[in-house]
């Protein structure tokens, strides 16, 4: 399994879609504000109570994806890249690794298939990084397969690191008869 997550390019084209989106977005509704203006349909019929509710989870997202950078893990690190920073976290310092499904962020509009998952990174000492991956719409847990790619290669890292550690402790206490 390989962590399939997204390089600058890729994010880039989310950026675009995320634009897209809100401007369809916007458009229904106003459209549907200038119904409810001339009476065609009623404020707690469906249409508006659909529109506010996506239009509310389209708002969560887009702050998930303000928080999101571009990632690569390369030599038991996580290298989150960015426009002005580049940070290397090693493996080995993230607690747990959780993910969750995204309606509305996308890289195309070729296929419904290609979706997002937001993937949040918490460290030992409780902060949290995000990016995205790629994931099938409805595939549980989002991004299952990059998330068990993740999961494995901190389970490595660590076990690796505590091999390190007791082969230090072993060798000092060793030298130490």
């Amino acid at each position: 399994m390989d962590a399939r997550l997204l390089p600058q390019a890729e994010f880039d084209n989310v950026h675009f879609f995320r634009t897209f989106t809100l401007l369809i977005l916007i458009a229904l509704g106003a459209f549907t504000l200038t119904k409810l203006a001339a009476g065609a349909i009623a404020v707690v019929s469906p249409v508006p109570l659909v529109l506010l509710a996506l239009g509310g989870r389209f708002v969560v997202e887009w702050r998930r994806l303000a928080r999101c950078r571009p990632a690569f893990i390369d030599n038991e690190e996580l290298v989150l890249c960015g426009l002005r920073s580049h940070r290397q976290i090693p493996l080995r310092s993230i607690q747990s690794v959780r993910s969750r499904h995204s309606l509305f962020m996308v890289r195309r509009y070729r296929s419904w298939s290609e979706h997002l998952a937001f993937l949040e990174f918490t460290l030992n000492d409780g902060e949290r990084v995000a990016t995205l991956a790629e994931s099938g719409v409805l595939e549980f847990p989002a991004g299952a397969g990059t998330l068990k790619a993740v999961e494995a290669a901190i389970l490595a890292a660590k076990m690796k690191g505590q091999r390190q550690q007791g082969d230090a402790d072993g060798g000092s206490a060793a030298g130490q008869r």
